[in-house]
């Protein structure tokens, strides 16, 4: 039980600290979105969403899956264990990206992308090479529950991608505005957790007794791979159907909706996943976790999505320009994506905190399937406007089939987790689209509607909810002070 209380403990403190650490990243990093979208064109966004696909993000995968193998599983790795890992994802990362430069020319004529990309993809081949003597560190982290270096981290990290990708943009280095900043971001991450979590690097490859690990590794590569796939739909198809500017529209509107949603529900995840992995095997506690993950997630990020996304014609027309008018449609689909989304990355990381690995690939995989095909038939009907509209019709039904299926572990309340959020937050947004015709369009109005939308939702939820808000908030506070 002291064990259980402990983790709880750490996991709210955990909770807090990376919310107050996307409370400081997430002006920084929406002014840098604004700027960069004022410095830089549609295409710049493309052309780096497509190089990084077929480097970064794809050589990425090996990681996810080795060190979320370690996390999850029960029993502490070894100096040995690391070692092994470090040096397999290494030795397959090498491969991989070494496979691709080469087959690189070969993706150009598909993507629609000048030759010259060629030399963007050989420096991004240098993020996975760095990120995976950190990966090791982060599993060591992740399993003693340290978030406050996590915080640390990423205010780092993000603070020094921003500031140099709006430098660069700002003095006209174009697409490699995203390329310098990502580079130096990763040394930054992967420095940051080796100081905190030091291990001894070593290339080893004994495979005996890591059969088990290995075997779970993979089937988290599987989901990663699923999700790959599903996520950059707008990549892979889009771009060589309509080109590298349709996906840049597609990529903005994804940035867009990440900062009214999913930068609260990733970091918060990222507590849920190895906290459900420490108290597996207390039902109750795994109870009260999500049912407190879910709700908070909900209650912070509805209202942002539904305010933003009834001011958006009015942010593009002021703030990023006209030349994003096109992507509106595109933004309105991604927000019913973000709405379910908040469901299905919570939902997931409890699936596998649990150990049920196969049960969340197998919805991982209907997912994926659902989103090709419906971005099939609507990118013939709509344009590449069609991935969005995949998007926002897929998210239903899986968010219903991942509520059941984790609701057979961890019974929640849907009423205080999701209706009562989306009614008021829905509500609001209705109002604050009703008030802002009789505005014109100005940062000054903008600042007004968003501000008024967001303490009309705050003086509803308090009608509704206070007396358990107030005492919530009580625990949060004092959780920030306390030392586990």
């Amino acid at each position: 039980m002291k064990s259980i209380n402990s983790v709880s403990a750490k996991t709210m403190q955990g909770a807090s600290l990376m919310i107050l650490r996307t409370l400081v990243l997430y002006p920084i990093g929406f002014l840098a979105e604004v700027c960069l979208s004022r410095f830089l064109q549609p295409q710049d966004f493309g052309i780096y969403a497509m190089a990084s696909f077929v480097t970064v993000i794809l050589a990425g995968v090996l990681e996810v899956g080795l060190t979320a193998s370690l996390t999850q599983r029960i029993k502490k790795p070894s100096q040995f264990e690391f070692q092994i890992l470090f040096s397999l994802q290494l030795l397959v990362i090498s491969l991989l990206v070494f496979a691709l430069f080469l087959l690189g020319p070969n993706f150009f004529d598909w993507l629609k992308l000048d030759s010259s990309v060629r030399w963007i993809m050989l420096v991004l081949l240098l993020c996975p090479w760095i990120s995976g003597i950190g990966a090791m560190s982060h599993v060591q982290l992740e399993r003693e529950l340290r978030y406050s270096v996590f915080a640390k981290i990423d205010i780092l990290r993000g603070f020094s991608y921003c500031t140099i990708a709006v430098l660069l943009a700002f003095y006209g280095w174009g697409v490699w505005s995203f390329v310098v900043a990502i580079i130096i971001s990763t040394i930054v991450r992967t420095a940051v957790a080796f100081h905190n979590a030091p291990w001894t690097v070593r290339f080893r490859l004994n495979f005996s007794g890591m059969e088990k690990t290995l075997r779970s590794g993979l089937l988290f590569q599987a989901s990663t791979i699923t999700s790959l796939f599903r996520d950059h739909i707008g990549v892979i198809l889009a771009g060589p159907l309509f080109g590298p500017q349709a996906v840049g529209y597609l990529n903005w509107a994804k940035n867009m909706t990440f900062y009214s949603s999913q930068v609260f529900t990733q970091v918060v995840s990222r507590v849920t996943f190895p906290s459900i992995s420490r108290i597996q095997k207390s039902p109750t506690a795994v109870q009260e976790m999500v049912q407190a993950t879910l709700k908070y997630i909900n209650i912070i990020t509805f209202p942002i999505i539904f305010i933003f996304a009834a001011l958006i014609p009015e942010f593009v027309a002021v703030i990023f320009t006209s030349k994003w008018t096109p992507a509106i449609p595109v933004f309105y689909f991604y927000s019913i994506r973000m709405l379910g989304s908040n469901i299905t990355t919570v939902h997931i990381s409890v699936l596998n905190g649990l150990g049920h690995i196969r049960t969340s690939l197998r919805i991982l995989v209907w997912w994926t399937f659902l989103d090709w095909i419906f971005a099939g038939v609507f990118c013939f009907w709509f344009g590449f406007h069609g991935v969005a509209i995949a998007y926002a019709i897929s998210v239903i039904p899986i968010s219903i089939w991942l509520l059941f299926e984790v609701n057979k572990w961890a019974k929640i309340s849907f009423y205080q987790t999701l209706y009562i959020p989306f009614l008021v937050s829905g509500s609001v947004g209705f109002l604050v689209w009703i008030l802002k015709t009789w505005f014109e369009p100005s940062w000054l109005s903008i600042g007004v509607l968003g501000l008024l939308g967001m303490f009309t939702y705050i003086t509803l939820l308090f009608l509704i909810e206070g007396h358990s808000l107030l005492k919530e908030i009580q625990i949060f506070l004092r959780t920030l002070s306390n030392k586990y």
